[in-house]
């Protein structure tokens, strides 16, 4: 036997070393078979953990190829959107079924590229996951919105137009009406559901571009789901108002803003409207002449409300528009009329000279029997002023006519063919907006709609959405002088800083009225209890909702001013001044409210509306 070397071994002495030498022989071969599976998994354990990560980068690059598809399809639907409430304030009632369609086809590239299941196991990374289930929910409310609010009433005002909507032979056609308000209110509901989810997407943790674009979406929807849904509330009236379901009997009432009321102007005259399956005609008219002054309450008075605004309120039909709150001036109304001229009222809508410039803007010049014209530049003027300056009191009955026939007209021209309806919807929308537009009916299942839209003319009875809080003004002259008062209001707060904030709201009335203005003026005009030297108004502040009464002060540099009355109404404190001024003179009133812990909504205020706008300041730090 040879060694390694070729060299004879010697033989082993004895049979116990033969069996060690055997066992480090074997030993050493399991040894080296070890090495060899070490070497074999060490290859298999590479080309797993390769193709793992070839996977990994392979689900990046086509998650990232989806997230980058859906961004661009989000972007073109929200620019979409933005075009579709451009076409529906233009009425390109075309134009919105051919975006409708172009939006749905981004939002389901959207939704498609965020619910293929390689995403769906991504949300689960840690931190991408978070970004990705996001754009997801994202992708599903825009859609949502496309499909369920936007195509469906695409589908109705496609078929529509300005032209279809227009007064034929004084008659309305309320069939494409009727066909908007059946898909209005399920667009709504949507639109609302939406808009829930959307506010509720968790966008902790996820990147700024994410989570910027999360904040814009639900600031948009946050914004829209308002003007959806008190759409919604009016179209679901509009039928039966129009006398879809049977014939209807309205007062529309004619407010003078040269008298100014907590709800604008004094109640100057009423004219009856019959409605019947959209057909609209004038039937009688009545001025405050044609009522007793004063007459009996018309109704059992509210002692508070006596004390608070006077028992003339409820005796002089002009100073049923002494309250905030638009059912209370329209039940007295109806009361008057019912009394004093008979027959029943299913509704009233309160109108201001100045909202029928807003409606002569879409006639153009209204032509008058004395060789005037309304004009939406002039209307205010005429009607407030000049008509006065005209006729001298003991023609008072030439100011009542002449209102009487500019109803008629206003009314005769916007019934026909002629009106722009884009500029007539223009300035109905912006009357309601300003209050200068009101509605109140007599049936309560139209009065529930009525009140939770602008039309209402009634202020908030909680702080969740805005904390509101309103200043109102009162002539109490007997005259036509609100034509020269200007007004000013500040509203200062901290309610997005304190846990328990204040509320500090003050009034300024100023007469700008000059004594080369008052001469040769009439009593009518400058009223018969002080004349052309003083002028008498009421303000009243109305805290927020809950709040209490905390201080009071006058600045004035008039005649004189009191502090007249610490009062609730409306469940808020309200205070009560009166300001005697002179031609030219100012006098300031302030009132301080303070609230308890609880949630407020942002700072608000109701802006009265007045002859003349007051100037609104809202200083309220922290609030966006």
């Amino acid at each position: 036997m040879t060694d390694f070397n070729g060299a004879p071994s010697a033989q082993p002495r004895s049979r116990a070393e033969r069996r060690e030498m055997s066992r480090i022989a074997e030993q050493d071969a399991s040894m080296r078979h070890a090495q060899g599976k070490r070497k074999t998994g060490r290859k298999a354990t590479f080309w797993i953990i390769g193709g793992v990560a070839v996977v990994a980068i392979a689900a990046t690059a086509w998650v990232g190829y989806r997230a980058l598809n859906a961004k661009a399809s989000l972007e073109a639907a929200q620019s979409l959107v933005g075009t579709v409430k451009d076409q529906a304030g233009a009425m390109d009632f075309a134009g919105i079924a051919q975006t409708s369609e172009l939006l749905s086809e981004h939002t389901g590239t959207a939704v498609e590229q965020t619910h293929d299941p390689v995403w769906r196991i991504a949300e689960f990374v840690p931190v991408l996951g978070r970004n990705l289930t996001a754009v997801r929910e994202m992708s599903e409310v825009v859609d949502s919105i496309a499909t369920e609010t936007v195509a469906p009433l695409a589908a109705v005002a496609g078929g529509l137009s300005p032209e279809s909507l227009k007064p034929v032979d004084g008659r309305v056609n309320i069939d494409p009406i009727v066909q908007l308000s059946a898909a209005m209110g399920p667009a709504a509901d949507a639109f609302h559901a939406a808009t829930a989810k959307g506010t509720a997407i968790n966008v902790d943790g996820t990147i700024s571009q994410v989570s910027d674009a999360s904040g814009l979406l639900s600031g948009m929807l946050t914004d829209a789901d308002t003007l959806v849904s008190d759409g919604a509330q009016i179209l679901a009236l509009a039928p039966d108002l129009l006398g879809a379901n049977g014939p209807r009997t309205y007062l529309l009432e004619f407010q003078n803003l040269a008298e100014g009321t907590a709800l604008g102007g004094s109640a100057a005259a009423l004219t009856e409207l019959k409605v019947d399956n959209g057909a609209i005609s004038i039937s009688r008219q009545a001025a405050t002449g044609d009522f007793p002054t004063p007459a009996p309450p018309i109704i059992e008075p509210d002692p508070k409300l006596a004390e608070l605004y006077d028992i003339g309120m409820y005796s002089y039909l002009n100073l049923s528009t002494s309250r905030p709150d638009y059912p209370t001036a329209a039940q007295l109304a109806r009361a008057y009329w019912q009394t004093y001229i008979g027959g029943d009222v299913d509704a009233i809508i309160s109108v201001d000279p100045r909202a029928l410039e807003y409606l002569i803007n879409a006639t153009g010049p209204i032509p008058m029997s004395t060789g005037d014209q309304l004009t939406s530049e002039n209307t205010v003027d005429l009607l407030l002023h000049d008509v006065y300056v005209r006729w001298a009191e003991d023609n008072i009955e030439l100011t009542d006519a002449f209102f009487a026939e500019a109803a008629r007209n206003v009314f005769d021209t916007l019934m026909s063919p002629t009106t722009d309806v884009k500029k007539l919807i223009a300035g109905v929308t912006r009357g309601i907006s300003e209050h200068r537009i009101m509605a109140w009916s007599a049936h309560p299942e139209q009065q529930v709609a009525l009140a939770e839209s602008p039309m209402g003319g009634i202020l908030p009875t909680d702080n969740a959405e805005t904390t509101m809080a309103g200043v109102f003004f009162r002539d109490r002259s007997t005259s036509k002088m609100d034509y020269y008062l200007q007004t000013a209001i500040n509203y200062k707060t901290d309610v997005c800083t304190t846990e328990t904030p204040t509320f500090d709201l003050s009034a300024t009335m100023t007469s700008t009225a000059t004594a080369e203005e008052l001469a040769g003026l009439s009593e009518y005009i400058t009223g018969g209890v002080f004349g052309a030297e003083l002028f008498r108004t009421e303000a009243f502040i109305y805290g927020p909702p809950g709040t209490t009464l905390s201080g009071v002060s006058i600045d004035s540099q008039g005649y004189g001013t009191t502090h007249d009355l610490n009062t609730d109404d409306l469940g808020r404190p309200v205070v009560k001044f009166t300001a005697m001024l002179r031609p030219g003179e100012s006098s300031q009133v302030s009132a301080s409210f303070t609230g308890a812990a609880g949630d407020y909504g942002k700072p608000d205020l109701w802006i009265p509306a007045m002859l003349n706008k007051p100037n609104v300041t809202i200083d309220a730090p922290g609030c966006d």
